[in-house]
């Protein structure tokens, strides 16, 4: 009896010591203006709950953004390049996450998910939804980041220092901002599961640059994701590469991807005058077969025509050569597609080439006839008003002629106009089409298609 008695008396003991090192610790509120959540436009932060969002709900439920259907939504809510960012001298900090409902997982834990940067070196890497970080300067400041995973969604639940200790002023981020736009290989597909190990984070760490990564697994070519970056201050760089999910899966013809394709880089071009954007051909992938009518080299031809004829007018766009920047090697083990983590290193680094000098680029055209002749330029747009439209075109026949808002709503649209070779006016009536406003005119005749982004004038 006298044992028993000693056991729970020791056994509260504990119990009262555990509580008194809670009650010791100092809780955060997660809302506290010294804790930076970087790498997310759209976080929604609440003193005891931080939700990481990469996109806005209108773009994964826009039907044209290529992220669009429930089966995707749990990579869509992953937090793939995000950041907390903070600085403090306490001797310890530690995290609480929760799984994100509706998340995507890889594997049981978050293997080496949760990187930790202090003072701009590697830490540690953490695989629990809970963990401690042990500051390296001891009885010093040190400046944090810690890196999500990339292909787990998590929600952040807690954060304690020891007691006594407080969060302190990090400074501003003067970083350039930079927005990654792809697949799964952007997304980090391969590089289970950190967000460090990406090419889009590795490239920004090379460049200082400040990542928003809104790649996703599994999306295909759409205008609609652009519209996240609708109404962001000013971007300076921006990546796209995606075309290998629309290739492999989907069945469409190459006209309707190189229409696609315009009005992604279109759009992204009016949201952000200023930015530079890269354009990226489908990187090496030893797969040589898909559903799509027209092979993978046809739509990097196409990518790279849509881009050089944009480079005529628009300093700051550039394409680069997927294939000329990587190759099998970069790639998993027994994976015909995504990078290994060696792999996604590599590109990050040759990358970083063409970036810093485009005139570096040397572009290689695979010899096909039929996709130079798909992708030709046949039309020139060159005036639109809000009741006529003029346009050249090498062909005589029938056009369809269709105006959009920069939110891909229609304002209307013309079947079978006929058009002869040369110069042409079409006259119309469009609900809400006024003067000074912004849209995006497509103009198409069987294969061929243009489209261009238009200010309405008087």
């Amino acid at each position: 009896m006298k044992n028993k008695i000693t056991i729970l008396a020791l056994n509260i003991c504990m119990l009262i010591t555990s509580l008194e090192s809670v009650e010791a610790a100092n809780i955060l509120l997660l809302d506290n203006p010294n804790i930076h959540y970087d790498g997310a436009f759209y976080t929604q932060v609440t003193p005891t709950l931080v939700t990481f969002n990469r996109h806005k709900p209108e773009v994964y439920n826009n039907t044209e953004s290529g992220i669009y259907g429930s089966w995707i939504n749990q990579w869509v809510i992953t937090q793939t390049g995000v950041r907390i960012r903070f600085k403090t001298s306490s001797p310890t900090i530690t995290f609480t996450f929760q799984k994100r409902t509706g998340g995507g997982t890889v594997g049981a834990n978050p293997t080496n998910g949760f990187s930790v940067f202090a003072n701009n070196t590697l830490l540690a890497n953490y695989s629990t939804l809970s963990f401690t970080i042990n500051n390296p300067n001891a009885g010093n400041s040190s400046s944090y980041e810690v890196s999500l995973p990339n292909l787990w969604a998590i929600d952040l639940i807690g954060m304690a220092l020891d007691d006594t200790y407080d969060l302190e002023d990090t400074g501003t981020l003067t970083k350039p901002t930079y927005i990654a736009i792809g697949d799964s290989k952007a997304h980090g597909t391969g590089q289970y599961v950190s967000s460090a190990k990406t090419y889009p984070f590795q490239l920004a760490s090379l460049m200082q640059w400040n990542l928003y990564n809104i790649a996703v697994a599994g999306s295909t070519l759409g205008w609609a994701i652009a519209l996240n970056v609708k109404g962001v201050p000013s971007v300076d760089f921006i990546t796209v590469e995606l075309g290998y999910n629309d290739f492999y899966y989907l069945s469409e013809n190459l006209a309707a991807k190189q229409n696609q394709y315009e009005r992604l880089i279109d759009s992204l071009r009016f949201y952000q005058p200023l930015a530079k954007i890269f354009c990226i051909t489908p990187i090496t992938t030893t797969t040589s077969s898909g559903a799509a009518p027209y092979s993978l080299d046809q739509y990097r031809n196409m990518v790279q025509t849509v881009v050089s004829s944009r480079m005529q007018t628009d300093p700051n766009i550039f394409v680069i050569p997927g294939p000329s920047y990587s190759n099998a090697t970069m790639l998993a083990s027994g994976d015909p597609v995504h990078l290994s983590e060696s792999g996604a290193l590599t590109l990050a680094n040759n990358l970083a080439v063409p970036i810093n000098d485009p005139s570096s680029i040397v572009l290689i055209t695979t010899s096909n006839e039929n996709t130079q002749e798909s992708t030709k330029k046949k039309i020139d747009i060159y005036y639109l008003s809000n009741s006529k439209l003029n346009l050249n075109v090498e062909q005589t026949g029938y056009y369809v002629v269709e105006i959009y808002d920069t939110n891909g709503k229609s304002f209307c649209k013309s079947y079978q106009t006929y058009l002869n070779s040369g110069g042409n006016e079409i006259n119309f009536a469009c609900n809400g089409l006024k003067i000074g406003t912004t849209c995006i005119v497509r103009i198409q005749k069987e294969k061929f298609i243009e489209s261009k982004l238009m200010y309405v004038s008087e």
